[in-house]
């Protein structure tokens, strides 16, 4: 059972600590890692933590756990498609479970569990105005091991995580936006000087050379940018 919970200026503390860490890593992923651990230090009981980030169907696009026991345990609820962290993510709301060998919600999961040490757990949704991200998740190994206290102290560290990481996932997406439009048009780039130097060399028109450059690629079975940069280095055609 728990004991001593956190008063108020220590709910505030925790709070600003997992907002201060999230927005110091450079990555998503770096973020989710930082975040479970975090959560294994500010709830008392707690002997693993989780946060994982979802799509819309569910799926996991970035996941992190404090050790092994946590992430078989995870990872069961994923293959199986049932558990406390996906019906939190699914529902919206926080999901407690008081000891999983009487759980019946999920019974292939408290099944493939069974000989893990981890008796009861909460889950909490990452939710934003727009829908939940992901969720959160703490294990202990004791049968009613977290109260009311704890899940109170999941869901207040849950609200500015959900929307750090929301605004951290949106940066990443821009960024590999960005990056793959800059690859396009370097791409583009090359395959046009590549043209121009084949139209010289073979006095060619821009279409012949263009179809020089297309035969060429498909007969070395080499992408069409990279033969082009080739052309531009002085390989022949």
């Amino acid at each position: 059972m728990e004991t001593h919970p956190p008063l108020a200026d220590e709910l505030a503390a925790q709070t600003a600590r997992i907002a201060d860490l999230l927005l110091s890593r450079d990555t998503v992923k770096d973020s989710v890692q930082a975040l479970a651990h975090a959560l294994k230090e500010a709830i008392p009981g707690t002997a693993g933590a989780g946060a994982s980030l979802m799509d819309t169907r569910g799926q996991r696009i970035s996941t992190a756990s404090t050790d092994a026991v946590t992430l078989q345990a995870d990872q069961l609820q994923y293959e199986l498609r049932q558990g406390p962290c996906l019906t939190a993510w699914a529902q919206e709301a926080t999901v407690t479970m008081q000891d999983s060998h009487t759980e019946h919600r999920w019974p292939a999961w408290t099944r493939a569990i069974a000989d893990l040490p981890l008796r009861s757990a909460i889950s909490t949704p990452l939710a934003t105005p727009d829908g939940a991200i992901g969720a959160l998740k703490i294990y202990s190994p004791a049968p009613n091991g977290f109260g009311p206290k704890s899940v109170r102290l999941l869901e207040l560290l849950a609200r500015p995580a959900a929307l750090i990481l929301a605004n951290a996932q949106a940066r990443d997406t821009a960024q590999r936006l960005s990056d793959g439009m800059i690859a396009t048009l370097g791409a583009r780039d090359a395959v046009g000087t590549a043209t121009g130097i084949i139209m010289e060399r073979l006095h060619l028109s821009r279409d012949q050379a263009v179809a020089a450059l297309i035969t060429a690629s498909r007969r070395r079975n080499q992408p069409l940018h990279l033969l082009a940069r080739d052309i531009i280095d002085g390989a022949e055609i």
